[in-house]
């Protein structure tokens, strides 16, 4: 069995996720249908440094800086982000993430986001497309801001011969964007 073979079955599961809920938020008359109560607040801007290849001898610093919208179906999030670290390697992604909160206070957000990425004088992950399959926990803030950390996988899904992936541990603030209201 490959090391990595449970990544597939994990990004299968999340994407019928993602499909449910997008189902689920559309009306009888298939116009979609407003959330009934916002429960996740504001759009937040995640920023911090990392480690990239962190299970490596030789792991190199990284900042990432990411993007989540509000919740627009049930606890899903639509993410856009970017990272780059110092040996020039830079991975640039889109994808959903699913806030599960414990408690008021507490945030266990698992996410997925296909992207591409660029070896610069760093690890070469085989093929440009890649995918990140991340786990994060945060704690939440009375602004709505939340101090995490955010471990991600990145590998090319055995999409050619050589997958060797990559491991990332990255710490972050999570600046949050009320929405304005409406007069």
């Amino acid at each position: 069995m490959n090391k990595n073979s449970w990544i597939q079955p994990i990004k299968i599961v999340f994407v019928f996720a993602v499909l449910f809920c997008a189902a689920k938020s559309w009306g009888e008359e298939g116009v979609a249908t407003p959330p009934k109560k916002k429960i996740l607040g504001p759009s937040h801007l995640m920023v911090g440094p990392g480690l990239f290849d962190v299970d490596r001898t030789h792991p190199v610093f990284m900042g990432q800086i990411e993007y989540r919208w509000e919740v627009n179906c049930h606890h899903v999030r639509p993410l856009a982000a970017f990272f780059m670290t110092t040996d020039k390697n830079f991975f640039v992604c889109g994808g959903v993430g699913y806030d599960i909160f414990l408690g008021k206070r507490f945030v266990f957000t698992p996410s997925f986001a296909p992207g591409l990425y660029y070896h610069g004088n760093g690890k070469r992950l085989g093929f440009p497309l890649n995918f990140r399959s991340a786990l994060e926990a945060a704690f939440v803030f009375g602004n709505g801001g939340r101090f995490g950390a955010q471990f991600n996988h990145i590998s090319n899904a055995h999409i050619l011969y050589k997958n060797p992936g990559a491991n990332s541990l990255f710490i972050f603030y999570a600046i949050p964007f009320p929405q304005k209201k409406k007069s």
